[in-house]
């Protein structure tokens, strides 16, 4: 049996007493996965992980995806993707500003991600908390005609056009990495495949248009259900610790980093990003 307590009322589970760094049996992983179908977060508390650890429990949830941006797998392990202000012979050691906008990770490619493992392997003692929204509960909550409004909808996600929004200062995207992330199309309410629940699937700017909607009307809507999904009634702030590991489940919440004194204090966090199904 796990030994648990919720971080809020509506997204997000602690799984206490369990050590990631030894081995999981399968009737722990499965209630690991079951409770992660429900709650949609789960964060383990005082992890010390080697990479190949990371990258072994992550693979218990499915394959994993490699990021794009390979100038930021610098471990020893092509699976882990590196967020970090921290410069080493000259070379950022990591991404640095990212995902500071309300995503799903890896929305922007055909079948996006299923979940993502996030290890906290250097934090600042103040600053770069983490928001994570439930979509479920955006999704119920809506009013009626909304939902009736939406519910059949799609749009379009670039990764293209986040790219350039939020790095104009770094060098553009290569042909091959263009290449690796055309625009796609997702449904603007999505289906949980586990638990046959719904939930919005939209986002802060890597959701370029709605199909179909004239641009100022598709604009407007995709404004008001991005207001609407990260209100406070629906989220959780994360306040990380070293060690700390958390698993979301990328197909039914959103999330946003924070900033932080990236002058005064480093930061370094290790990410795999477990792939998934095309969203119906």
């Amino acid at each position: 049996m796990l030994h648990t307590r919720p971080l809020s009322d509506v997204i997000g589970l602690e799984i206490r007493d369990l050590d990631l760094s030894k081995p999981v049996d399968d009737a722990t992983f499965a209630a690991i996965e079951d409770a992660l179908n429900r709650h949609s977060l789960l964060l383990f508390r005082g992890q010390t992980l080697t990479n190949h650890q990371h990258v072994e429990f992550s693979r218990r949830f499915g394959s994993l995806m490699t990021h794009v941006l390979k100038q930021y797998l610098t471990t020893d392990l092509p699976e882990i993707y590196v967020l970090s202000n921290v410069v080493e012979a000259g070379k950022p050691k990591g991404n640095h500003k990212e995902g500071w906008n309300w995503h799903s990770d890896l929305s922007y490619v055909e079948n996006p991600s299923l979940g993502s493992v996030l290890y906290a392997v250097e934090v600042p003692p103040v600053g770069a908390d983490t928001l994570f929204a439930s979509m479920h509960a955006a999704w119920d909550a809506l009013p009626t005609e909304t939902k009736a409004r939406i519910r059949h909808l799609k749009a379009v996600h670039s990764y293209a056009g986040y790219y350039d929004k939020y790095f104009p200062d770094r060098p553009p995207l290569t042909a091959e990495q263009k290449a690796a992330t055309p625009d796609v199309v997702h449904p603007v309410v999505r289906t949980h495949p586990v638990t046959g629940r719904l939930s919005l699937y939209v986002g802060q700017d890597i959701v370029k248009e709605i199909q179909g909607l004239p641009a100022e009307e598709g604009a407007a809507l995709l404004a008001e259900l991005n207001a609407h999904a990260i209100d406070d009634a629906f989220s959780y702030r994360h306040v990380w610790r070293q060690g700390d590991l958390i698993v979301w489940d990328n197909r039914c919440t959103m999330h946003k980093a924070t900033p932080y004194d990236d002058a005064a204090y480093r930061r370094v966090m290790h990410r795999t990003t477990v792939a998934g199904d095309r969203p119906f």
